[in-house]
């Protein structure tokens, strides 16, 4: 089962997080006490690795008392079956089950509620089921009239006829009136033994009514057996916010006597981690101190050595590491090397960042149990304490822990950030309504886009400090839409853009204006791509007449997009795409608000851009168009392809286009 999105509501500081849409990896972007914890403490506790339950005195949002329910949903997740997983339902429990969507919710009184979002489930029961279930109407007692008779067989009808319909509810409201029917029609006179018959079968009437109701509703349907199946199978959240660093040294009778005492610190704790994943405990070891058989104790110590390092080459295959243990007497020692550095010196003699990823892979190994399998990781800031450098390698790291899993993490760290990856940002914003998550990434308000912009300003500053090679673009979809492209050429064989050319996003025509400028002045080779509109128009002929003819003597261009094309008309980076290829993006990212207007299709106008045709159709219908909406859709498509032979011909003969234009000008 895939997580695919969630809804946080009624959550601390979160009223309505909206909907977020999860990529395998994904980051939530936001400042200090954004609201960034409590977003993955609230998913966590969907279903977590250790018992976690939602506690709606200390959870509930502040200032909203009165509306305190302890049914309130707090998070609700969509999940997607994979074919597999369906055909092992359909063959354990014999069904037909089509559906691959379910929605998962937990509300404060920590219960499961599953919504088969594609129902294909057949809960009605057959109509020998259900005479076989009123059958206990029939056990009556003659001679009885035969009035009383026929209506015992007309009120059996109806109810098979109400559970038929699924409709219990009716029996009971109209219990009194079968009772009735039946007391009426019962003996006159009364006769023996008619009389007491009828009598003791009255007696016995609503004992047998309130039976076959509550056969009906615990009766094992399809629905209720897939219900507990799913719950089985859901993956364990596991959320890690504390990442330990152990230095390595320790003196084991010092950690015993604070855990005896309920005071272990968390270096003491990670040591027992160690020992633990290593095949040792903490008690095992004390014993041996005063061993006379000192070489057993080495002994054991080496396997639990090999043991760790196995476990470990076999998880972390990018990085190598081999574990030696030693102990003499009270104190034991940690000794740890990898392939990057050979050395077997003491783990707290490692750097800082050695000492945090040795720990923090362990920390996670613990934390799964030796295995990440079905699992959804979920990380509050880590690298928090790295120098940039360590947090690049760590982002590096990250892409492996989530092959296999979904791994969604927090940050406001600027390096925690790939900007080549936008569909995997999610911003958190703090509105009056609490906590909300935007996957617009334009569409938010100034302090949530901090981190975001410091993340641009940083490699826009490495670019143009670093590279004698620049292309400057108007913003930063152009900026990953022509990345995306670029590494698709790769993909094919073909021409992309050198790796010595970086390429730096500005907000807009007027701010490449001044970063071109900037970056020209420091006599550095730069190229202005910009959009052939009015905006690009007066960029350009500002660039040209008041700047570059300053400097003769550096390599610097501007770019009209329409060169692409090599027509004099309107022309923005959207349309290097084919309109009919765009546009089925375009209806993919606003499906839900289309749907809303009831509108099928995106159908556009005569006009001049594909942008300008696509904001006035949005307009004309009252919604709202962003357009780095689509390009994250763009994106993700486009790193799935194999090769650009997997685009319409018009689109590849641009894409090309578009590559040569950027190499020749900055060859």
């Amino acid at each position: 089962m895939d997580l695919k999105e969630f809804r946080i509501t009624n959550f601390r500081c979160i009223q309505d997080s909206e909907i977020i849409n999860v990529d395998p990896l994904t980051v939530f972007v936001g400042k200090n006490e954004s609201g960034k914890t409590a977003l993955l403490k609230a998913l966590h506790k969907l279903n977590p690795f250790k018992e976690d339950p939602y506690d709606i005195d200390n959870e509930w949002p502040r200032g909203f008392r009165k509306d305190r329910d302890a049914k309130s949903i707090v998070c609700k997740a969509k999940f997607e079956l994979s074919e597999e997983e369906i055909n092992k339902i359909n063959k354990k429990y014999n069904i037909k089950y089509q559906g691959n969507q379910i929605e998962i919710s937990k509300d404060y009184l920590n219960q499961f509620h599953i919504n088969f979002l594609e129902n294909t489930l057949n809960d009605n029961m057959s109509d020998s089921e259900i005479k076989e279930m009123c059958s206990i109407l029939d056990s009556i007692t003659e001679p009885v009239n035969q009035e009383f008779k026929k209506n015992i067989e007309s009120i059996k009808k109806e109810i098979i006829e109400s559970i038929k319909n699924g409709n219990t509810e009716e029996i009971i409201e109209v219990y009194e009136d079968y009772y009735d029917r039946l007391q009426s029609s019962k003996t006159s006179g009364n006769p023996q033994p008619q009389h007491n018959n009828e009598n003791k079968y009255l007696t016995n009437f609503e004992n047998n009514i309130n039976q076959i109701i509550e056969d009906y509703e615990n009766r094992e349907t399809e629905t209720g057996k897939l219900e507990k199946y799913i719950i089985d199978i859901m993956p364990t959240f596991i959320f890690m916010s504390d990442y330990r660093v152990f230095q390595g040294t320790a003196d084991l009778s010092e950690i015993y006597n604070r855990k005896m005492h309920g005071k272990l610190d968390d270096e003491d704790k990670t040591l027992i981690t160690i020992l633990e994943l290593s095949g040792l405990d903490l008690e095992g070891e004390i014993e041996k101190i005063n061993e006379e058989d000192k070489e057993q104790r080495q002994y054991d110590l080496a396997d639990a050595s090999s043991t760790l390092t196995r476990e470990i080459s076999e998880r972390w295959k990018q990085r190598k590491y081999e574990v030696q243990f030693r102990a003499d007497g009270n104190y034991f020692f940690t000794f740890v090397k990898d392939e990057m550095d050979p050395s077997l010196i003491k783990l707290e003699e490692r750097s800082k960042g050695f000492q945090w990823f040795f720990s923090f892979d362990l920390m996670f190994m613990y934390e799964s149990k030796g295995t990440f399998e079905n699992c959804v990781i979920l990380l509050d800031e880590p690298g928090l304490h790295l120098h940039p450098g360590a947090q690049k390698d760590l982002l590096e790291r990250l892409n492996e822990y989530a092959k296999g899993n979904t791994l969604l993490y927090t940050t406001h760290l600027p390096f925690m950030i790939n900007l080549q990856k936008p569909e995997r940002i999610r911003v958190i914003n703090e509105s009056k309504k609490g906590t909300v998550v935007n996957e617009d990434l334009t569409n938010t308000n100034p302090e949530a886009k901090l981190v975001l912009q410091a993340a641009l300003g940083m490699s826009g500053c490495q670019s143009y400090l670093v590279s004698q090679k620049n292309l400057v673009v108007e913003g930063v979809d152009d900026y990953w839409i022509i990345n995306e492209i670029s590494r698709l050429m790769e993909r094919s064989d073909k021409p992309s853009i050198p790796i010595e050319i970086f390429i730096t996003p500005a907000g807009g025509a007027s701010e490449v204006v001044y970063m071109t400028t900037f970056m020209v002045g420091q006599r550095l080779n730069v190229i202005a791509l910009l959009d052939n509109d009015q905006a690009g128009r007066d960029a350009k002929e500002k660039l040209i007449k008041k700047w570059l003819t300053k400097y003769h003597d550096v390599k610097a261009r501007v770019i009209l997009l329409n060169e692409v094309i090599e027509k004099d008309t309107d022309f923005t980076i959207e349309d290097i795409f084919e309109e009919e290829w765009y546009i089925e993006r375009v209806e993919k990212a606003y499906n839900e608000e289309l749907k809303l207007k009831s509108i099928k299709s995106v159908k556009l106008k005569k006009g001049k851009t594909l942008i300008a045709r696509i904001t006035t159709f949005f307009n004309d219908n009252d919604l709202k168009y962003n357009k780095g909406r689509v390009a994250k859709i763009i994106i993700r498509d486009l790193s799935k392809m194999k090769s650009i032979e997997d685009i319409p011909e018009e689109m590849k003969i641009k894409f090309i286009k578009l590559i040569e234009l950027i190499r020749n000008n900055l060859a």
